[in-house]
């Protein structure tokens, strides 16, 4: 038992070395892009499933009140909150449709939907890309893992991908933790202007 535990800690390691790696100019590249969204008055627009609907959460939060320094609230949005909405949304029309709609209501050019998807499969993920393309003028930034899903092939180049390099949903979601804490301090960064 005592070895599974050390396994844990070592293979989360690895990924997030891993990761790290591979991902750091995107990470950066993703980062520029949401402080150009905020910089000119524009909203995040957060959405998972699950886990990932509790790191939508955790981003939110920190925007909205502080990370680590402090700074002025910035607008953020987790569409996965509104227990109402969503149950609404599931009844009466289907719960592939519980971001889309949000979005549909919610979204004005010059935003930026972030979605953090293990998979890149759920299809009210990608109900919510398509949604967002329908809006003019919304970057789109995809926490993933795995081989990306069918959310990769939807993506265009100028939007932001962070796949992270392992088929473990756990070990994916830490990863995607780390992401978020990184873009939470090159945020704190650039409103505090150490950057």
């Amino acid at each position: 038992m005592n070895q599974r535990i050390v396994d844990h800690f070592k293979t989360s390691a690895e990924t997030a070395l891993a990761s790290a790696e591979l991902l750091a100019d995107d990470i950066l590249r993703a980062s520029r892009a949401i402080l150009e969204t905020l910089d000119n008055g524009g909203k995040l627009l957060l959405c998972g499933n699950g886990g990932s609907a509790a790191d939508a959460m955790h981003f939110s939060a920190e925007l909205l009140v502080r990370f680590q320094k402090e700074r002025k609230a910035l607008p953020a949005v987790a569409l996965v909150s509104d227990t109402a909405t969503l149950t609404a949304t599931g009844n009466d029309y289907d719960f592939d449709q519980i971001f889309s709609r949000q979005i549909d209501a919610l979204a004005t050019p010059g935003d930026h939907l972030v979605v953090i998807t293990t998979s890149g499969n759920s299809p009210n993920i990608l109900n919510a890309v398509q949604a967002a393309r329908k809006k003019e003028g919304i970057g789109i930034t995809a926490l993933t893992g795995r081989d990306g899903g069918t959310l990769a092939s939807m993506l265009d180049q100028g939007d932001c991908e962070l796949r992270i390099p392992s088929d473990s949903t756990a070990r994916i979601q830490e990863a995607h933790a780390i992401i978020i804490h990184c873009f939470c301090d090159l945020i704190d960064q650039h409103y505090c202007g150490e950057h």
